[in-house]
């Protein structure tokens, strides 16, 4: 009886049906897991797609902002350009004429005269425009500018001689804290 317990398999197919099995369950399993790659492809690519439209939305309320932001920054730009105007209005106000006067007058020879005396704050430079008797009196100017205290780096830009009046244009840099007159007292405080 423990024959007929026992079954027998007899195989009459040329073909292993176990084998054709198992690849086709491969295949079967690479097909599903293409298609869950695919599918979180797709889904990438849609939340890509989200996320620029979200940037697109905020380059435009940027690009908005920036053209409401823009007359109040241009607003400030003026505001700033006037108070470096104003800056430099009080600057030559503060400015000590009599100071640069007296060193010009200290440093001209006799036979020189000035038609134009122009002073720049911005780069402490002054410039003088005249007349000479005589080259010898140009250079006593030119000697006299580079001994002051008041000046420095004298620089004859321009000569010329017509008719026998001799015109120059000379550039120099005006040192304040050294120009002639009486030294500023020091502000003294209180003690403590």
């Amino acid at each position: 009886m423990r024959r007929r317990d026992q079954a027998v398999s007899l195989n009459f197919a040329g073909t292993d049906h176990r084998l054709v099995a198992r690849v086709r369950l491969a295949f079967v399993t690479v097909i599903i897991l293409l298609a869950a790659a695919g599918g979180g492809l797709f889904w990438q690519a849609r939340a890509a797609g989200a996320r620029t439209a979200d940037v697109e939305r905020q380059i435009l309320q940027l690009s908005a902002s920036e053209e409401k932001l823009r007359p109040a920054l241009e607003d400030r730009q003026q505001i700033v350009r006037n108070l470096g105007a104003m800056t430099a209005l009080i600057e030559a106000r503060r400015f000590n004429w009599t100071r640069l006067l007296t060193g010009v007058e200290e440093a001209f020879p006799e036979g020189a005269a000035l038609s134009r005396i122009e002073f720049s704050a911005r780069d402490r430079t002054v410039s003088l425009e005249g007349i000479a008797q005589s080259p010898e009196a140009l250079s006593a100017l030119m000697i006299g500018l580079g001994r002051s205290s008041s000046f420095k780096s004298p620089l004859l830009k321009r000569q010329s001689m017509d008719k026998g009046i001799l015109s120059f244009n000379v550039t120099v840099a005006y040192q304040e804290s050294m120009a002639p007159g009486r030294p500023q007292e020091p502000v003294r405080r209180q003690g403590r």
